[in-house]
């Protein structure tokens, strides 16, 4: 069979289309030649050219390849000052980005490329963008200037039959599964469509020629090429390179009537606002919601949603999934995300896509690089702002353009701890809270799990009560004299600082734990919170009486947390030792009961704990929360400096206390168990 005898659309939309299978399969398998300008040198980028190359394998075809060069800004400098020459920076990306590769199934195509390139196969031509005096532009110069990004595609049959394919095809992994394509499609032998064939076949004859005004075409460096090689396998028919399109979800999410509302205030205030919504009440599905409201209104959109952690990134690209919405990864080292981000971009400005969606972290919000390309999209932008009171901070808060019209801000704790100026500035770009839900209505509505709280007080040591003592009766004294707001409020959250050191890590309270663990007959689906000092005396505390555990910490990767959840959703362990994690955003619904063995004086910290015990889950009707609270023994009697500031923290204290108590089912008893300490030190709700 030859290309005219196949059945080929003049126009493909992979939002109906199976390309893959539909196009490139079919066309590869009767070709004998592949030319290809695959936007970007990446992995990422040269494995998308290979898409369906096995029939072209078979056929003992060839393949010419031009792809950009990717410099980044500090790139151009060491350029510019002759550190380093284009080529050399060109090695040391390419083989830098090739070891990096995560995917395997990018990683099989680019060492299918490499056994092209070993068997004479395959030639690869870079291509370097110059400005008007000769110096090579950085990637985002090149997006900027709409220069060297084409994705055009030239296949010839081995009777001389051609066809040319461009238009959108973004070279990112994820494109390959879910993300829309669209090509047109012009064939040789059709006189109508010729002339639009000729000028592909003439663009990409300029490119490998060189002939281009202002890009320099070089021969891949020779170090890259054995890069490649080394990749290669010995047999091409080892590598896997098929893949399953993933379908769109077929299931239709149903909001509740309170997240309808709640998009519906958001949109009366002009598409900006506050969600305050308790944990587990559905923000983000509320969020996205919102996004798909503006989808409708506006037609075309550009999306960035910003979280506090790379996990929480993968939470939310899932949840879009749920929404049958497909969206662009960037957070980590920004080699690994830049060229993704820079093709969504470059496509949907020139109108190739119409929704782009980004996801992204925190740090990486405020990023120079990624701002630079934000402000770059041809449009307003929707900001959505998972976890807000993370963005307040001097540093984060850069990363708050203008270019952002459409604001949505989620959390169930939004301001900032300790940091009223932040807040502040949260509330002047994002606007008023437009929608509330808090806890108590939420369990009472049957959307979270009812709990129990038992406090647990603490006292210290002699020893512990006198290091507390030594530390905190100078700033003590020092708050008395001073007469200055501003000043007093600084001195009271040192101590707290320093008191929290103190309290967090008293050792009395592993006698108590001992006492909890005995007391509790089920102890399946039990968490943790422990500081780090204590996370290792826990674990032995555990171990001794055979309960099967394991800790969860900041230092685990991605997909060793989902092992991890996974595990203690299937009771592979009881217990989960909690350490500087499972704060903000990581689902474990089957959580029943809670230990705060440690606890931040941060309102958020103890909310968004609280919060991972009270999702439903089947068969669950009862959460229980352990608390601990050290209250040192003083009294007037001792130091009256150390007894009014020591007062102060603690009506700090009770407002937590009170926070947990007050949405409680043993809401009376719980009260009563404080009693004591609010009478000792006149602390008391309306003091």
């Amino acid at each position: 069979m030859t290309l005219p005898k196949l059945k080929i659309k003049p126009y493909y939309d992979s939002g109906e289309d199976d390309i893959l299978n539909e196009f490139y399969i079919p066309v590869l398998k009767e070709s004998v030649e592949y030319r290809r300008l695959a936007g970007f040198f990446s992995s990422t980028s040269l494995a998308v050219a290979a898409r369906g190359i096995r029939g072209l394998l078979e056929n003992d075809g060839k393949m010419k390849l031009v792809a950009g060069a990717i410099f980044s800004k500090e790139d151009i400098e060491a350029i510019k000052e002759g550190i380093e020459k284009p080529e050399d920076v060109i090695k040391r990306v390419a083989i830098k980005d090739f070891d990096c590769i995560e995917s395997e199934l990018v990683r099989n195509h680019v060492r299918a490329l490499g056994w092209m390139v070993a068997n004479n196969r395959l030639e690869i031509r870079v291509a370097i963008v110059r400005d008007e005096n000769g110096i090579p532009l950085d990637m985002q110069s090149i997006l900027e200037r709409g220069l060297f990004h084409q994705k055009v595609g030239i296949l010839m049959d081995n009777k001389g039959y051609m066809i040319s394919f461009s238009g959108s095809i973004n070279e990112t992994a994820k494109a390959w599964l879910e993300n829309v394509e669209e090509i047109k499609v012009f064939r040789s032998w059709v006189e109508s469509e010729y002339a639009y064939f000729k000028s592909d076949y003439e663009k990409f004859d300029r490119y490998w020629n060189g002939k281009t005004t202002r890009i320099e075409i070089l021969e891949i460096p020779e170090a890259v090429k054995k890069r490649l090689i080394q990749m290669a396998p010995s047999n091409i028919e080892v590598l896997n390179l098929d893949w399953r399109h993933k379908n769109k979800k077929d299931k239709k999410i149903k909001l509740r009537d309170y997240q309808l509302q709640a998009i519906e205030n958001w949109v009366n205030n002009n598409y900006s606002g506050f969600f305050e919504m308790a944990t587990g009440t559905g923000k983000t599905y509320t969020a996205i919601g919102c996004l798909e409201r503006l989808v409708k209104d506006r037609a075309r959109l550009a999306v960035v949603i910003t979280c506090p952690y790379g996990h929480l990134v993968e939470q939310w690209v899932s949840d879009l999934e749920d929404f049958n919405f497909d969206c662009i990864r960037a957070y980590g080292a920004y080699k690994k995300w830049i060229d993704n981000v820079v093709n969504a971009v470059f496509d949907y400005n020139n109108r190739y896509l119409d929704i782009v969606i980004i996801v992204t972290t925190h740090d990486t919000f405020c990023s120079t690089r990624f701002m630079d390309i934000i402000r770059l999209i041809s449009d307003d932008v929707l900001l959505i702002a998972d976890e807000v009171h993370g963005i307040g901070s001097q540093e984060r808060r850069k990363g708050l353009l203008e270019k952002y019209k459409y604001r949505l801000a989620l959390s169930a704790t939004p301001n900032r701890w300790l940091d009223d100026e932040g807040t502040e500035i949260l509330r002047q770009f994002f606007g008023k809270t437009v929608f509330e839900f808090p806890l108590k209505k939420a369990i009472e509505s049957g959307y979270l799990t009812p709990y129990e709280y038992r406090p647990h007080f603490v006292s210290l040591t002699p020893d512990e009560l006198e290091e507390y003592r030594g530390k905190t009766k100078k700033i003590a004294r020092e708050y008395m004299r001073t007469k200055n707001k501003k000043e007093r409020s600084k001195l009271l959250e040192l101590l707290c600082i320093i008191r929290q050191k103190i309290v967090t890590n008293a050792v009395k309270k592993y006698q108590i734990l001992e006492n909890i663990l005995d007391s509790e007959k089920d102890l399946s689906f039990c968490l943790i919170y422990c500081s780090p000092e204590q996370i290792d005396a826990v674990q032995e505390i555990l171990n001794r009486r055979g309960i099967i555990n394991h800790r969860f910490t900041a230092r685990e990767n991605i997909s060793e947390r989902k092992r991890i959840i996974k595990g203690f959703s299937e009771k592979a362990y009881n217990v989960l030792v909690a350490m500087n994690c499972l704060d903000e955003g990581v689902d474990v619904p089957p959580t029943r009961i809670a230990i705060i063995l440690a606890s931040s004086g941060n309102p958020r910290q103890y909310i968004q704990r609280r919060g991972r015990v009270l999702r439903k889950y089947p068969g669950k009707d009862k959460a229980i929360i352990h608390d601990f609270i050290v209250v040192p023994n003083v009294s007037k009697n001792t130091d009256p400096y150390l007894f009014e500031l020591e007062r102060k923290i603690l009506r700090k204290e009770l407002r937590r206390y009170e926070e947990f108590a007050k949405s409680s089912i043993n809401y009376l008893d719980a009260l009563n168990q404080i009693y004591p300490y609010m009478k000792i030190y006149d602390v008391y709700g309306g003091d």
